[in-house]
């Protein structure tokens, strides 16, 4: 529900936005980028693809992308002519040491353990050439986030680089205070133009607050204090869109695949460990009374990690309903051998009315849960490093699942820190997600992603009760609130940055209508 625009877009302008969380910094390399953090670093820096209107990557800093027959070997050449906000170049070279980086960091490297060598091609001085261990035929998909996201060559040597981004993007990083405001200012060398040749971006700064409370985020909006903010509060939501069609704000809803949220197991620590009480947990568990509580009846109940329409589905995966007495039998069982089940949730300050649920139906069948709070940053670094038994939690909803490979894969799960964070290991769910990125044949990826769905339901590290409804909320004088085209003039995906996730915008074509 936007409006539309009155003439050509015009230039100038400060865009204050309004984040729903703080970052720890804005290093693709080594910072961990939520949400917030990504929509941050897509003003900052450029990803080396982007999705079109069909959810496919396409080539947006990178000029191609190119596998070799068996797709372990991908050639990323660049652009010519680009440079970073601090006059390097933007080349083959800049590129092995940006890649170099983030296999380098013992967190974001996770993601790139199937990378084998990164080199320069001796061929074309734009071009890098990364050799993979396995065929990684969907490795474009992971270039439209973090993993795509260039950093200039200084920002290798700097041990502060956290808080001094340099990219190739839309927006030069001017100041950072923490947990008050992201500067950045309009880059007079960008590489774009508009499909009537007028350089980009239209407006001359951008000012990102973090407002982790949601009533406070949309209270902001409405006030003036901010022109746009994305949420998926949903008693929010339902506000924003009654003023939405009072006229008062313009709002985009995500229509692709949604988050799910769900409480997050740590399968590797007792009482979890034992499946007895997981599936005590989901039996125990009435999603329909999350979707009362948090959604009025009118959300989409989770029942794993594909939506109801998902072409990734396939036929299904059973997932325990909601059985009380089932619940206590296995409960009782459990306690019969190792005594009462307790354990601790941790909630990042989420909507509490879903944690009261929980511990209510929990306690109902004989669970004990303590509950404490945990800012952000410490939630997802706790995460990594295994130091919680469960999580209140919301992620997955890629448009293409293998952007969620790194999540569920066993060799992700070991000690220390890992991106498998609830440590499941299922040697059926490793299977599955090779065979779903070793190829493009869609009927061979759609079977090995209804299998992941099916194994993960089986083996319930994860406890599901609703999807996440994503929204972009903005002032009615914010025009090009939605997705503007790839640099090649085709449509983009309206909204969804990195994996297709929504609550995220490119700003590069936005502007201001006086």
């Amino acid at each position: 529900m936007t409006l539309a625009s009155s003439g050509q877009p015009q230039r100038g302008g400060t865009l204050v936005y309004g984040v729903e969380a703080e970052s720890d910094g804005y290093n693709p390399t080594k910072n961990r980028f939520a949400p917030s953090g990504t929509e941050i670093g897509l003003a900052i820096y450029d990803p080396l693809a982007a999705f079109d209107e069909n959810g496919a990557p396409q080539p947006y800093l990178a000029e191609s992308l190119t596998p070799s027959a068996d797709f372990t070997v991908w050639t990323i050449t660049a652009r010519p002519g680009i440079r970073f906000h601090n006059g390097e170049a933007l080349d083959g070279e800049a590129m092995r040491i940006f890649f170099e980086a983030l296999r380098a960091d013992p967190l974001v490297g996770i993601a790139f353990k199937n990378v084998a060598a990164v080199a320069v091609d001796p061929s074309n001085p734009l071009a890098v050439t990364i050799t993979m261990k396995e065929p990684w035929a969907s490795f474009p998909v992971f270039m439209t986030g973090q993993g795509g996201m260039v950093t200039a060559p200084a920002m290798a040597n700097d041990p502060d680089s956290s808080r001094h981004p340099i990219g190739t993007g839309p927006f030069v990083f001017q100041e950072w205070v923490p947990d008050k405001a992201l500067k950045a200012t309009r880059n007079p060398d960008y590489w774009r133009k508009d499909a009537n040749g007028v350089q980009l971006p239209y407006l001359d700064a951008v000012e990102f607050r973090p407002l982790p409370d949601a009533t406070t985020r949309s209270a902001a909006l409405r006030s003036g204090d901010v022109q746009m903010i994305h949420t998926t509060n949903p008693t929010e939501i339902e506000a924003l869109d009654a003023d939405a069609r009072a006229g008062k704000v313009q709002i985009v809803f995500d229509r692709g695949e949604r988050e799910e949220n769900f409480f997050m197991l740590n399968t590797s620590k007792p009482p979890l460990d034992d499946i007895r009480v997981r599936q005590a947990l989901a039996y125990a568990t009435n999603r329909e009374a999350f979707n009362q509580v948090i959604f009025d009846g009118k959300g989409e109940i989770a029942d794993g990690i594909f939506s109801q329409g998902s072409p990734w589905r396939g036929e299904g995966a059973p997932y325990p309903a909601y059985d009380p007495a089932k619940a206590q039998e296995l409960v009782a069982e459990y306690e019969a051998e190792n005594g009462p089940i307790r354990f601790s949730l941790v909630n990042s300050g989420t909507d509490s009315r879903g944690i009261d649920l929980a511990k209510e139906q929990w306690a109902a069948v004989g669970i004990d849960v303590d509950v404490s709070l945990m800012e952000q940053g410490q939630f997802i670094a706790n995460a990594a490093l295994g130091d919680f038994q469960a999580h209140d939690w919301r992620q997955f909803g890629a448009l293409d699942p293998d952007y969620d490979y790194i999540w569920w894969t066993s060799e992700n799960a070991g000690d220390g820190i890992a991106l498998n964070f609830a440590r499941n290991k299922d040697p059926r769910i490793d299977e599955a997600l090779k065979r779903g990125r070793s190829t493009t044949d869609l009927a061979v990826r759609k079977q090995a992603y209804a299998d992941v769905q099916r194994y993960i339901n089986e083996d319930l590290p994860y406890i599901w009760t609703v999807r996440s409804q994503w929204v972009v909320v903005a002032s009615n004088n914010v025009r090009g609130i939605m997705n503007g085209p790839l640099p090649d003039g085709a449509p983009a995906y309206p909204m969804g940055g990195p994996g297709g996730f929504g609550g995220i915008t490119f700003l590069t074509q936005t502007w201001l209508q006086s």
